[in-house]
C-alpha cells in the first residue's frame, strides 16, 4: 500500500511537471512567434518607407535633370535616378503584397530606370537632351510625382501609427479566400489607388529594351513576302524534314505579334518531331526531336561541321560557327552571318548535334528571320591596329576583325571586334564602335571542357 501511495503522488508530481513543462514551451514558443511577427513587420515598415524615400529622390531628379544643361550633369543625374529606381524596385520586392499587385508601379520604375541609364550613357558620351527626352522626362516627373505623393503621405500615417504594414497582410488573405471580412484593408486600397492614378508611360524611342519603337519591329528577312495558309506550311515543314506532308499535322497558328508561327508535329517511332513555320513567308523558324538522349564519343568539332553542313543544305549560306557548348550529350553550336569578312551577330541560328548519334536533334532561327538582310558595307573609321592604345594596358591583344553587333534597344552599329588575353590568361571580346572607336560592349569568354559561353 505504502508502495501505491508512493507511486501515485510521483504520478502527480511528474504529470505537474510534465504540464509545466509544456506551458512552458508553449509560453516560449508564442513569445519566439511574435517576436518574429514584430521583426516582420518591422522588416516591412523599413521596406515601405525606402520604396516612399526612393521614389521621392527620383521625383527630385527627374526635375533636377530637366534643369541641367551640360552632357555631363545630364549624366551624373541619370545616373542617381536609376540608382533610386532600383531602391524602389527593391523596396517593393520586400512588401509583402502578394495579390495586391503593383505591377503599374514596378513596370513603371523599371522603364523609367532602364531609360534613365541609357540617357546617362548618351550623356557620358557628350550627347545633351533632345526635345524628345525632355518631353518624355517631364511625364515621368509628372508620373513619379503621383506615386510619391501617394507614399508619401502613407509613409507619414505610418510613422504615426494610424496604418500599419500588416494590413497588406490581412487584406492578401481577404482577397485570396474571397470572403467578406470586417478587416480593415485601407492601406491595401491605397496601393490600389495608386495603381489606378498612375499615368501611362510616355512612349520612349530609344535604345533600349523599352523603347516603343521594338513593338512594331518587323522580320527583316520576311519583309515583301506573301502569308501562306495551313497546306503551304505543311509543305514547307515537309521539305524541311525531308518526309511527306500526310506525316505532318497543324497543332496550331500560335498569333505571336512580331512572329506569328503555324505550328507542326511529326510523329516517327518513338520520336516527335516539332517544326515552326512563319505564317509570312513560310520559313521555318524552329525544329525541335523529342528523344533521350545519352553521353556520346563524337568529338565537338565533328558535331560542328555536322551543324554547318545541316545549315547549308537547307540554304542557310554565309553561316559561321562562333561558340558551342556540350551538355547532357547534346552540343549546341551558335553560327553568325558572315558579309564580306564582317561577321553580324544579330543573324544568328542555334543548331543542337546529339554527341551518341550524330544528328541534328535542334534548330533555333528567331534571330536570323528577325534581323537578316543585306547590310551596306562598311570599314572602321579609325586605324584598327592603332585603336589598340584605345584598350586597357592589361589586355593583349590576339585577333580582331570588323563586327555588326545588337544593342539593347534592338538596333545594330558596327565595331571592331578585338579577342584580347587577360592578365590571368583568360578571354574577353572588347568592341570599340567604328565610327567613334569608343568601347561599345565588353564581353567575358567562359571557356572549360564543355565548351565556350559568353558573359
Amino acid at each position: 500500500m505504502w508502495y501505491s501511495k508512493k507511486a501515485g503522488r510521483l504520478i502527480i508530481i511528474y504529470s505537474l511537471a510534465a504540464v509545466l513543462v509544456m506551458g512552458g514551451f508553449l509560453w516560449r514558443s508564442e513569445t519566439e512567434k511574435t517576436a518574429l511577427r514584430r521583426t516582420v513587420a518591422v522588416g516591412y515598415d523599413r521596406a515601405f518607407v525606402e520604396l516612399a524615400d526612393a521614389v521621392g529622390a527620383l521625383d527630385a531628379s527627374l526635375q533636377k535633370t530637366l534643369c541641367a544643361a551640360t552632357p555631363t550633369m545630364v549624366s551624373d543625374l541619370c545616373s542617381q535616378g536609376y540608382a533610386h529606381c532600383a531602391a524602389a524596385s527593391q523596396a517593393i520586392e520586400s512588401l509583402p503584397y502578394g495579390n495586391i499587385e503593383l505591377e503599374h508601379t514596378a513596370a513603371f520604375l523599371a522603364r523609367t530606370g532602364d531609360y534613365l541609364a541609357y540617357l546617362s550613357r548618351m550623356g557620358a558620351r557628350g550627347s545633351g537632351l533632345s526635345g524628345e527626352a525632355r518631353q518624355a522626362l517631364s511625364e515621368l516627373s509628372g508620373s513619379a510625382g503621383t506615386v510619391s505623393d501617394t507614399l508619401s503621405g502613407l509613409a507619414a500615417m505610418l510613422i504615426s501609427g494610424q496604418i500599419s504594414t500588416a494590413e497588406l497582410e490581412k487584406a492578401e488573405a481577404v482577397i485570396a479566400s474571397a470572403e467578406d471580412s470586417m478587416v480593415d484593408v485601407g492601406f491595401a486600397d491605397s496601393f490600389k489607388d495608386m495603381e489606378t492614378d498612375l499615368p501611362e508611360m510616355p512612349s520612349l524611342i530609344y535604345d533600349g529594351p523599352f523603347s516603343q519603337h521594338i513593338d512594331t519591329m518587323e522580320p527583316r528577312l520576311l519583309e515583301g513576302l506573301a502569308e501562306i495558309g495551313e497546306d503551304e506550311a505543311l509543305a514547307a515543314a515537309a521539305r524541311f524534314l525531308g518526309v511527306e506532308a500526310k506525316r505532318l499535322r497543324v497543332l496550331c497558328l500560335r498569333e505571336e505579334k512580331a512572329l506569328p508561327v503555324y505550328v507542326l508535329t511529326c510523329q516517327s517511332g518513338g520520336e516527335i518531331e516539332t517544326v515552326e513555320v512563319t505564317k509570312r513567308g513560310g520559313k521555318v523558324v524552329f525544329y525541335g526531336t523529342a528523344r533521350e538522349t545519352s553521353e556520346g564519343e563524337i568529338a565537338p568539332e565533328a558535331a560542328v561541321k555536322t551543324a554547318q553542313r545541316f545549315l547549308e543544305s537547307h540554304g542557310y549560306d554565309g553561316m559561321e560557327p562562333t561558340y558551342h557548348t556540350a551538355e547532357g550529350g547534346e552540343l549546341m553550336a551558335t553560327f553568325a552571318y558572315a558579309q564580306d569578312g564582317v561577321i553580324c551577330y544579330p543573324d544568328l541560328i542555334k543548331v543542337t548535334v546529339a554527341l551518341d548519334t550524330g544528328r541534328v536533334t535542334g534548330m533555333e532561327a528567331r534571330g536570323y528571320v528577325m534581323n537578316h538582310t543585306r547590310r551596306e558595307p562598311a570599314r572602321a573609321a579609325f586605324d584598327t591596329d592603332a585603336a589598340v592604345s584605345r584598350l586597357s594596358p592589361a589586355l593583349t591583344v590576339e585577333s580582331h576583325r570588323p563586327a555588326v553587333i545588337p544593342t539593347a534597344g534592338k538596333n545594330e552599329v558596327l565595331c571592331e571586334e578585338y579577342l584580347c588575353r587577360t592578365e590571368e590568361g583568360g578571354h574577353v571580346l572588347v568592341y570599340l564602335n567604328a565610327g567613334t572607336g569608343d568601347e561599345e560592349k565588353i564581353l567575358l569568354l567562359l571557356e572549360s571542357d564543355s565548351g565556350t559561353l559568353t558573359l
